[in-house]
């Protein structure tokens, strides 16, 4: 069987857009890795007032919770700063991802593949799904680290936007709406037909709303997604997306 990394630019990115595939992966014998390259310290507070830091370290546990749920085999934090949305003061502020030179957090990324003798890579899409400048970051830093490495196979997740057209809203937009209230769906994820696989992952969902929420710091019970009856949440939440660069990998053996 294969190992699969996953690198994600905060913690519950790989609940919110890839926690179904990793589940299947998993469940086909695979070796299921994350890696989260921030710790997440600018997400949402809610009910925690002790501070960045802190937001991180609640940010981590709910990481492992949430890897346990998936099947992941080996969970490593990278440890930079969240770089905040497009704009903010903390895309430049030392330590943050954004700030950081993409070849450094490739060479790292790179170790961790050479490690693992990893079969196949799962990043974003070029756009980072909706412009984060760290999932831009990632992105660029894992495209180097795959080559760097020797990695035959780079799945990009991203979302179907002309989908999401069709369904209730998705937590990428509203994310996309905290940090821009021009942006609109066509600035997220990519057309139809960009997509390479399309996973169902329908099997799965009790697991990935599970890994959802265990982040309950960033996605508590009263938000959107916990609102939506069972058959609107298979519909939102119940595909997973990907542009395959590379040959086929571990994913293709999924279903497309």
């Amino acid at each position: 069987m294969a190992t699969v990394v996953f690198v994600h630019a905060h913690p519950d990115d790989e609940a919110i857009f890839t926690a179904g595939t990793m589940c299947l992966l998993h469940a086909a014998g695979h070796r299921v890795v994350l890696v989260v390259a921030t710790g997440g310290e600018l997400g949402i507070p809610h009910e925690d007032t002790a501070g960045p830091d802190h937001l991180a370290a609640v940010r981590r546990d709910e990481t492992d919770a949430a890897a346990g749920l998936l099947g992941v085999a080996r969970t490593e934090f990278l440890g930079y700063h969240d770089s905040g949305m497009a704009g903010d003061a903390a895309n430049d502020a030392p330590g943050s991802l954004w700030s950081t030179d993409p070849a450094e957090v490739a060479a790292r990324l790179a170790a961790i593949l050479e490690d693992e003798q990893a079969a196949a890579l799962v990043t974003y899409d070029e756009t980072g799904i909706y412009g984060h400048p760290d999932h831009l970051q990632v992105h660029r830093a894992a495209t180097m680290a795959a080559s760097r490495a020797g990695t035959p196979t780079v799945y990009e997740a991203t979302v179907d936007r002309e989908y999401l057209h069709f369904v209730e809203t998705h937590l990428v937009e509203q994310a996309i709406l905290a940090g821009d209230l021009g942006m609109v769906r066509s600035h997220i994820g990519v057309p139809s037909v960009m997509i390479t696989n399309a996973v169902d992952v329908s099997s799965e969902l009790d697991r990935k709303r599970a890994a959802m929420a265990a982040h309950a710091s960033q996605i508590p019970e009263t938000t959107s997604a916990f609102q939506l009856g069972l058959e609107q949440f298979a519909a939102v939440y119940g595909w997973e997306w990907f542009v395959r660069q590379g040959p086929p990998g571990p994913i293709d053996e999924l279903g497309a």
